[in-house]
């Protein structure tokens, strides 16, 4: 079993021998499809959701995660191979905590992210070193490509201007929200991918990029 996916089909196929729609019910889901998601490795569970699958399987935190050491809770373990608890976040071989911010969470663009993390989120850690920092969409402004709930990973490192890419940016009275960017010769447009939302000129010589918190690198969401 050398994948999350897989770990997690064994606890339910094998350990409790449960079909998806069961499984998902006994984690809070409404869609079983979010079950098959996980087990195809199409998308990673967060922190919270991985906690709760190890409980209702009563397997290690660590086995999961890593697919080293004891699997069951009942059999002793020492210090598990990959894995350091910090107590604030769990590191595990390809997995690493990203921490979510709320869209009103700064005050000002140079103050992102502001105010403590709202959540806590699971990703590769690939994706972790590409975007350290992450916010929780609110809305439907670019839906259907980004739904109202979903969580998307920013770098605030990368601010250059690509013309149709997604960036984090700042607006007064949105706080940090995620936009779609085209760049011309006298202005850069904010555009919601939703057209019944308005979009946002901004003239190129007062803009000074400033506004900019940074490009959105991966996202996560349930459909």
């Amino acid at each position: 079993m050398s994948t999350l996916g897989e770990r997690i089909k064994h606890i339910r196929e094998i350990i409790l021998k449960q079909n998806q729609a069961s499984f998902a019910e006994s984690l809070g889901f409404s869609r079983f499809a979010t079950i098959s998601d996980y087990e195809k490795n199409k998308r990673n569970p967060d922190i919270e959701t991985l906690r709760k699958i190890a409980g209702i399987g009563s397997v290690k935190l660590e086995w999961l995660l890593t697919g080293e050491g004891p699997v069951s809770v009942h059999e002793p373990s020492g210090p598990a191979l990959g894995v350091k608890d910090t107590g604030a976040a769990v590191y595990s071989q390809g997995f690493e905590e990203v921490k979510v911010y709320d869209m009103l969470s700064a005050k000002g663009p140079g103050d992102f992210p502001g105010t403590d993390p709202i959540d806590l989120i699971l990703v590769p850690r690939q994706d972790s070193r590409r975007g350290p920092a992450a916010i929780r969409v609110k809305g439907d402004g670019m839906a259907p490509a980004i739904l109202s709930g979903a969580t998307v990973g920013i770098d605030t490192v990368d601010r250059h201007l690509v013309s149709g890419g997604l960036y984090a940016v700042w607006l007064n009275y949105e706080g940090v929200t995620v936009k779609r960017i085209f760049v011309f010769h006298d202005r850069i447009l904010l555009k919601p991918d939703n057209p019944s939302f308005p979009e946002t000129s901004i003239p190129t010589g007062n803009s000074g990029e400033e506004f900019i918190i940074g490009k959105v690198v991966w996202l996560y969401q349930r459909y």
